[in-house]
């Protein structure tokens, strides 16, 4: 019998190979990341960019990704990523009611925050959008604050904010998620409160206010070994200027808030670098 040579040899080969790839199953693709930078490693909750999602409405812009919670008057939370040429020297804008809400929300005004005992506390800060103007008059749309006691705002949250920039001009990119939670936080005067406001709608007063950090080297992507800061601050008087002491894992906030940080990461790096509070020794001055 004579052995198979030549073109009847290639054409019996590329058969065979031909039917075994047609019978292997179709590679999914992998996900891919979303076209907003501020959400690279995806939305820790579920928000619709739909009128009828009232309590967890999208609000998709350029400088971060939100969920707006028409019923307390805040949003649940904001994403934004930060590197160092999002930081400038562009001037603190006007705190302005957002007009691009739904027709059937009521956007909340700034005047409602006046003799409150609170700040307007920003969610993605000013200092975070200080490249251009228009960067930084998004951050100052009602929907990105919060009322914030001021012990809290203008100390360890304030001093953590600083020291996320430093982190950025250090060359390191950062992605970003801060939030509200609870009902009831602590004004100026010492006084326990609900809600502020003149009248009706009236805005919720968070009980407590939290970040999560995702720190990588600029054109990476997260490993076990990746550093991430979670914080988990009261919304009272009793908050200090050393924002370390109120560090927490992140798996601690996501069982507090429900959420699910930077879902598009693998689970067991995701879970890995959840586990534990950052522990990196830091050197906190004062103001």
């Amino acid at each position: 019998m004579q052995p198979l040579v030549g073109g009847h040899m290639k054409r019996t080969v590329f058969l065979l190979f031909t039917l075994g790839v047609a019978a292997l199953p179709a590679l999914a693709d992998p996900p891919k990341p979303p076209a907003n930078r501020n959400i690279r490693y995806g939305m820790p909750g579920e928000a619709k960019d739909d009128p009828a999602s009232k309590e967890a409405f999208l609000i998709d812009r350029p400088q971060y990704v939100l969920s707006y919670n028409d019923k307390r008057k805040t949003a649940n939370w904001a994403c934004w990523q930060l590197v160092s040429k999002d930081i400038g020297k562009t001037a603190r804008g006007a705190f302005e009611a957002d007009k691009g809400l739904p027709k059937d929300f009521t956007p909340i005004s700034s005047a409602q925050y006046t003799g409150s005992g609170f700040d307007r506390g920003h969610l993605v800060p000013s200092k975070d959008r200080s490249d251009t103007e228009a960067n930084n008059d998004a951050v100052f749309l009602m929907t990105n604050i919060v009322p914030q006691s001021p012990n809290c705002n203008q100390g360890a949250w304030e001093r953590f904010e600083r020291y996320c920039r430093e982190l950025a001009d250090d060359g390191k990119e950062l992605y970003i998620a801060a939030g509200p939670h609870g009902l009831g936080g602590v004004s100026s005067d010492g006084a326990k409160k609900l809600t502020i406001g003149r009248n009706a709608p009236f805005v919720s007063v968070p009980a407590s206010v939290w970040k999560v950090v995702l720190v990588l080297d600029k054109g990476t992507n997260p490993t076990k070994s990746t550093r991430v800061i979670a914080v988990w601050m009261p919304n009272d008087d009793t908050v200090t200027e050393d924002w370390t002491t109120y560090r927490v894992s992140v798996a601690e906030v996501e069982k507090k808030t429900k959420l699910k940080f930077f879902p598009l990461v693998a689970d067991d790096v995701a879970d890995a670098i959840k586990e534990k509070p950052d522990a990196v020794k830091i050197h906190t001055p004062k103001k």
